[in-house]
């Protein structure tokens, strides 16, 4: 049976093999992952539909593959039914020992009757390490193996496959501390698609940005009081996204201009707002979208974004929840940020990044006040959206957020 590289949605004609969970020779269980195959989207993995045994493995870890093509060759059939037949049949480590005993003459008929000992009749060939010139077990990993005989078949191999990591890492450490030179490590395919985009609108867009503060006082005051029952209710932590995806969501259907993308000599506007919420994630930065946020709740913004951030960090978010939005917000406050210029998501025309919250002194009606403030930045693409376009859809948001009982009645 062929373990094939399954269709990937579409546009993606290629994924990187990222890790493989089985090693050859494994036996595995239904539904037990096999492989992880990493697109320029997401990390995917391969399940195995059947019990049975990783035979071979055509493409190690690093290598690209094509859509279609045979990763692996996997053999139907449960580890019982593998071990009886191994049994039947004559073991080629028996014929490989009797051979090595009819050539040599010098062994001793109590080294013969130790190494028949040695082997139990329930030794599967498949679950011993071969460390021999072809592929062949040696007498020491007949020992090895037999040292474990209290674990069950999964705990030896796990010990096995660890054994051979911390081989490969201390060699690795020896290496790094010896030479005392830097380390080359290959991007990901997602890191390498990620820098091609952002470079490409570097190149096609006309990107410029502008910013503006926003007072969050009473945005923080509405979330301080009822962050609680909100929690109860909704079983999810009310949050700032919310108040800034609601308020966006307005101020977009007042400019349609920044709901829109440029394509050839046109410029499409979007009826539809579906908003990129760019994530953080072990794999690199992740935008999944928030479809018709217009149209929910803030416990549905809430929910739907904790739900990103789960799946975000176990690598399971697929393409089409990445695919299609029509605007991103980027919130680079969490990590501490205090002002930056985010790059455009294209084909988008604007992207707006978020900030740090810091108590700062402004003044209002000629007082000097401690206020907690926020910069916002919106990068917008020039040929399409004018200066005064992005800079009163900010300003909208802005007031938005500083009255957010305006988002009550959308006005």
């Amino acid at each position: 049976m062929k373990i094939l590289v399954p269709s990937l949605g579409e546009s993606i004609t290629e994924a990187t093999v990222a890790k493989w969970l089985k090693k050859k020779g494994a036996v595995v269980s239904k539904d037990e992952v096999l492989v992880e195959l990493e697109t320029d989207k997401a990390t995917l993995e391969i399940y195995a539909l059947s019990d049975g045994t990783l035979s071979e493995i055509y493409f190690e870890a690093g290598q690209d593959v094509e859509i279609g093509a045979e990763l692996a060759e996997f053999i139907q059939g449960k580890k019982k039914d593998i071990n009886l037949e191994i049994k039947q049949k004559p073991s080629t480590i028996e014929e490989e020992k009797n051979s090595a005993i009819d050539k040599n003459s010098n062994v001793s008929d109590l080294e013969i009757i130790e190494e028949k000992i040695m082997i139990p009749e329930t030794v599967s060939a498949i679950e011993v390490k071969r460390s021999g010139a072809g592929n062949k077990i040696t007498k020491n990993d007949l020992q090895e193996f037999i040292g474990g005989k209290n674990l069950s078949p999964s705990q030896r191999r796990k010990d096995i496959y660890a054994k051979q990591d911390n081989e490969f890492d201390g060699l690795s450490n020896t290496v790094q501390s010896s030479t005392n030179k830097s380390t080359r490590v290959p991007m990901t395919r997602l890191q390498r698609t990620m820098a091609e985009r952002l470079k490409s609108a570097q190149n096609t867009a006309a990107m410029l940005t502008t910013f503006n503060e926003v007072d969050m006082s009473k945005v923080i005051k509405i979330r301080t009081n009822n962050k609680n029952n909100f929690e109860k209710k909704f079983s999810v932590k009310l949050g700032f996204m919310s108040f800034f995806c609601t308020a966006v969501s307005f101020a977009l259907k007042e400019m349609p201009i920044i709901n829109s993308e440029i394509d050839g000599n046109d410029i499409i506007y979007h009826n539809h707002i579906d908003l990129g919420i760019a994530l953080g994630a072990p794999q690199g930065l992740l935008v999944p979208v928030i479809r018709t946020v217009d149209s929910k709740s803030f416990s549905d913004i809430e929910k739907e974004i904790y739900d990103f951030g789960v799946e975000a960090k176990n690598g399971s978010i697929t393409t089409a929840q990445m695919s299609g939005a029509t605007f991103t917000i980027t919130n680079g406050g969490v990590y501490g940020s205090m002002m930056s210029t985010p790059i455009i998501n294209p084909p988008q025309a604007a992207i707006l990044g978020l900030h740090q919250i810091k108590d700062r002194a402004i003044v209002e009606n000629g007082e000097i006040k401690i206020k907690p403030m926020m910069y916002i930045a919106l990068t917008y693409d020039h040929r399409a959206v004018s200066g005064k376009e992005a800079v009163s859809f900010l300003v909208k948001v802005k007031e938005f957020i500083q009255e957010p009982a305006r988002m009550l009645i959308g006005s």
